[in-house]
């Protein structure tokens, strides 16, 4: 129940703020999970908006959205961050970017946008939560016409692959050393005697 007063809340607050604006230009972005048709292999990777057609996006999602782009994840990797960055062009025009969460088909938790200070860039930065390998997602806007949305650079935060723990490395090495030196040893001592 709180969290349902959270949510309602944080939805009137960016409605209200939206409105005080009366700039028609807001726009907002989400990472979701519906079908997928773009597989990416490698990272980073850039991609465009194209109209959302029906069915690519999820049956509950809350918002309207003008531009989609969808994927699956096929690096091979779990996606835990994804930070996209473009260009603040015309028709974006120096709005600020609005990242609020979309319900329960958001991929990540936490997301925070911001306009670098020289108002020439985007970045979105999407956090806690992840897109498997072979998962699915959309990635939506709504605000500008997709067809004019600049170019999209997306950079993915990875798992950070786990490393043996230096005392065992120590101990393998130490062993081999001994190891080695022992058979070395034991194999002059057969020479000395003979």
């Amino acid at each position: 129940m709180k969290l349902l007063r959270f949510l309602i809340t944080i939805a009137l607050a960016c409605g209200l703020t939206g409105i005080a604006k009366a700039d028609q230009l807001d726009f907002h972005m989400v990472v979701l999970d519906p079908f997928a048709t773009t597989p990416i292999f490698t990272t980073p990777f850039s991609f465009t908006f194209d109209t959302c057609v029906q069915g690519q996006l999820p049956t509950n999602v809350v918002g309207s959205y003008e531009g989609c782009f969808s994927g699956v994840n096929r690096t091979g990797e779990d996606w835990i961050g994804l930070q996209l960055v473009f260009s603040n062009t015309a028709p974006l025009g120096s709005q600020p970017a609005g990242c609020a969460l979309d319900g329960s088909t958001d991929y990540f938790q936490i997301a925070s946008c911001s306009l670098t200070t020289d108002q020439s860039t985007y970045i979105l930065n999407f956090t806690s939560g992840a897109i498997p390998n072979n998962g699915s997602f959309t990635i939506a806007e709504d605000g500008v016409d997709p067809s004019l949305f600049p170019l999209v650079s997306a950079t993915v935060i990875t798992a950070a692959t786990p490393e043996p723990e230096s005392i065992w490395l120590l101990s393998t090495g130490v062993m081999s050393m001994g190891s080695f030196l022992y058979s070395r040893r034991k194999g002059a001592a057969k020479t000395g005697n003979a």
